[in-house]
């Protein structure tokens, strides 16, 4: 901006000498030279150019305006768009005011969107020619979804804290983002199979619900869905489900039993946080990505069956799962068990597992005693991932070389920690962080007693058997 100003200041004065030196007279022939040359440019274009396109503009437009709409939208822009805003507000206002009463907490005001939207008995509305339905009423206790409907929209029963029961038709293909969000008496819910797509967030704050039936082609269960749904006991996924998505029965508090089916692939983050009264896991053999915080806060789990198939198990997933005594893997087959056993326990030292003879896969999840193990068992990349001991005091094994920082999330009673001072602070081999005392203070804090052993270095394979 300096810059600019003092070329402009620059200017003015080479103007200013210009007129005392020559009166004037070249600056005066420069100004005319320009309006010569410019001067045509800009009266063709206002007076020819620019009618002449609105006068084409206008002519398209007045097939679907009519001639006399059409002229006030080309000619007189600032008058035709407010007429149209002031027509878009009248409407609005008289579907709100004169069809649709206003109930205790919300209204339909997405008219913008829907403007063939139109009102039925006062208390639902609807679009499309009655395919779509756009909003009900928060006071209603009961309502039939009617035949034709395909599409339940956004938040259309939310907040409808009354509403008891719902029907809904076999026309029904799509539910749309928190459609029953804290519907607090819905009791029961019954998907047709006609259904293709439910969104997130579906029965979201459902405190009473307790039981619900989706369509067996249903392949997800969406972020949310029975987020604090405090009431639901029990739930089977449904045959072709592959994937439970974030949050799904997060703070699902009475949910003691959930069956899953053989297709499941993924569990997202914190699926079954806060549900306090699950005791059980059992993973089909098909899971093969668990991620972070699944379980945090299930304090009445005591048992976790992982698939052998697991790849990717995220980290800090039982904080506050005090009750665990058991996390169980199974073997993929009888032959595999059989060279486990007669290989790690009887001559552990003698094969070279670095080779291609190995008979275990390069790397794999598998349990010893009461913590789960990742990685390739040999000296340089086994990491603790897990351990669910009761103890007070615990000796990490000699062969582990990595450590999750939330390894002892459930470990309530652990005071004493035996280690290798030469441990790493991550799953990954290459993590060049050593354990430390401060690490130790900020991550697990329940630990008193630290043992830095350094007996306690990787001097032989080790393996624990799958269990």
């Amino acid at each position: 901006m300096t810059k600019i100003r003092e070329k402009l200041i620059e200017f003015k004065e080479y103007l200013k000498d210009e007129i005392e030196e020559t009166g004037g007279i070249r600056t005066f022939l420069l100004i005319v030279l320009f309006t010569i040359l410019v001067g045509p440019f800009i009266f063709f274009f206002f007076l020819i150019i620019q009618p002449l396109y609105r006068g084409i503009r206008m002519l398209i437009d007045a097939k679907k305006l009519g001639l006399k709409t059409s002229f006030r939208k080309n000619f007189y822009p600032d008058e035709y768009d407010e007429e149209q805003r002031d027509e878009e507000r009248n409407a609005e206002k008289a579907l709100e005011e004169s069809l649709i009463p206003e109930g205790r907490w919300k209204k339909f005001n997405d008219r913008k969107n829907w403007p063939d939207a139109y009102a039925v008995d006062g208390i639902a509305i609807y679009a499309a020619e009655g395919r779509t339905l756009l909003y009900v009423d928060d006071r209603v206790e009961e309502f039939e979804v009617p035949e034709g409907v395909v599409n339940i929209y956004h938040r259309c029963f939310a907040a409808c804290d009354v509403l008891k029961r719902v029907s809904l038709p076999s026309s029904l293909k799509r539910m749309g983002k928190r459609a029953f969000y804290g519907c607090v008496s819905l009791k029961e819910m019954i998907v047709p199979e006609s259904v293709e797509i439910i969104d997130e967030e579906m029965f979201m704050d459902c405190v009473s619900l307790e039981r619900v039936v989706l369509p067996p082609h249903i392949v997800a269960i969406p972020h949310r869905m029975f987020c604090n749904c405090r009431s639901l006991q029990s739930f089977s996924l449904p045959e072709d489900v592959q994937i439970i998505k974030s949050e799904a029965f997060r703070r699902c508090y009475s949910l003691g039993h959930i069956e899953m089916n053989e297709k499941l692939k993924k569990i997202k983050e914190r699926a079954f946080e806060d549900c306090r009264s699950l005791k059980e896991i059992i993973m089909p053999e098909s899971v093969t990505h668990v991620r972070e915080g699944i379980f945090n806060g299930c304090h009445s789990l005591e048992h976790i069956h992982l698939s052998a198939q697991i790849l990717d198990f995220g980290g800090s997933c039982c904080r506050e799962c005090w009750n665990i005594n058991q996390i169980s893997m199974s073997p993929e087959t009888e032959t595999e068990e059989s060279v486990i056993r007669k290989g790690w326990e009887k001559h552990s030292r003698e094969i070279d597992i670095t080779t291609s003879e190995c008979p275990y896969p390069e790397s794999a999840f598998w349990t010893m005693g009461d913590a789960l193990y990742f990685g390739v068992p040999r000296l340089t990349s086994v990491c603790l991932v897990f351990c669910f001991t009761k103890e007070d005091a615990y000796t990490i094994p000699s062969f582990v070389t990595n450590i999750k920082r939330d390894a002892f999330v459930a470990c309530r009673n652990l005071r004493s920690l035996r280690l290798s001072p030469y441990l790493k602070t991550s799953a990954d081999p290459s993590e060049t962080m050593r354990i430390s005392y401060g690490f130790i203070y900020e991550y697990w804090p329940q630990i008193e007693t630290v043992i830095f052993d350094e007996t306690l270095k990787n001097t032989e394979y080790a393996f624990g058997l799958i269990r």
